[in-house]
């Protein structure tokens, strides 16, 4: 069998280095379940970059921008099979200064740009590492009793995409007033989605709102709790290929979109066709007209306004 091959982006400032002493365990997970790790350091995405590459990770770029050939290419890379996890931080785009939310948006996932945080039930302080501690039942929650998640953002979802991990009820957001330069409340207590994944076409999508999960840190990191294997379910899950039934769900879910919007369209266009038609008979007419009318119709015109004026 083949060996699986990730592709690890940093030509756009990833945070995710996987080279980084800090993602060290992360690296020897990666070893041990016997994936190929590359890496593109100073290049645009191509076709022929991700041709061959099973999954491709964005690891929160920061300051840097993906073009739009580069979004059409990930978007086409993971509808025809490939699998892509995205990573951001606490304040996502907004403060990461990117746009990774032009990649995610395209699988029905926003990164929102703020903070969650929750009561620390040690000393009651508030803080912004969460404890995970019910899971949605799916394969990649399988065996996990705990986690914990580091200054993260939250995630709004639409289309087919669905959350994976939620923070408990007692979480709520903040965002970044760049005024008093100071994070301030901006919701009520409830649960928040802080991971999410969809299925889409050949291909399959995980985003999570924090890295810090990724890395060697003892408190938040992959060695804490129950973080690595979540990490573990995470690649071997994107791994695998996604069920033919759901390809076909997939397909026929494109073409009834592509259907209502060619329906659409068409209702435009008989729209405008119809108002041409009007036009036009209204410029014939007035064409046909004698130029004696035209001239007579002008003279009462200006009688008119004379009259009024007299008045």
């Amino acid at each position: 069998m083949l060996k699986k091959t990730i592709l690890f982006d940093v030509a756009h400032n990833e945070m995710l280095n996987i080279e980084d002493k800090e993602f060290s365990e992360f690296s020897n997970l990666l070893r041990r379940l016997d994936i190929n790790i590359k890496k593109n350091e100073s290049e645009h995405l191509t076709k022929e970059m991700v041709r061959g590459v099973d999954l491709l990770v964005i690891g929160n770029p920061i300051d840097d921008f993906f073009s739009t050939p580069e979004v059409k290419i990930i978007v086409d890379f993971v509808r025809s099979g490939g699998r892509l996890l995205l990573l951001s931080e606490y304040g996502s785009d907004y403060l990461q200064k990117t746009n990774i939310n032009d990649i995610s948006g395209k699988f029905g996932i926003k990164f929102e740009k703020n903070l969650l945080k929750e009561v620390n039930k040690a000393n009651q302080n508030c803080t912004s590492i969460l404890h995970i501690q019910n899971f949605l039942k799916h394969q990649l929650t399988k065996h996990i009793r705990e986690i914990k998640i580091g200054g993260t953002c939250s995630l709004f979802l639409s289309k087919d995409a669905k959350p994976l991990l939620q923070s408990s009820e007692e979480t709520w957001p903040e965002i970044f007033d760049s005024s008093t330069e100071q994070w301030i409340k901006d919701g009520e207590e409830e649960k928040q989605i802080i991971a999410a994944y969809s299925e889409f076409g050949q291909g399959k999508v995980i985003a999570i709102g924090d890295i810090d999960i990724f890395t060697s840190d003892s408190n938040i990191g992959s060695n804490s709790l129950d973080n690595q294997k979540f990490i573990q379910n995470i690649i071997n899950w994107l791994i695998e290929p996604v069920k033919e039934s759901k390809v076909m769900t997939f397909i026929l879910n494109q073409l009834g979109d592509l259907h209502f919007e060619i329906r659409e369209t068409n209702k435009i266009m008989n729209n405008i066709i119809e108002t041409m038609t009007i036009l036009e008979k209204r410029i014939s007419y007035l064409e046909e007209q004698p130029q004696g009318y035209s001239q007579t119709a002008n003279l009462k015109k200006s009688n008119e306004e004379e009259s009024l004026q007299e008045e």
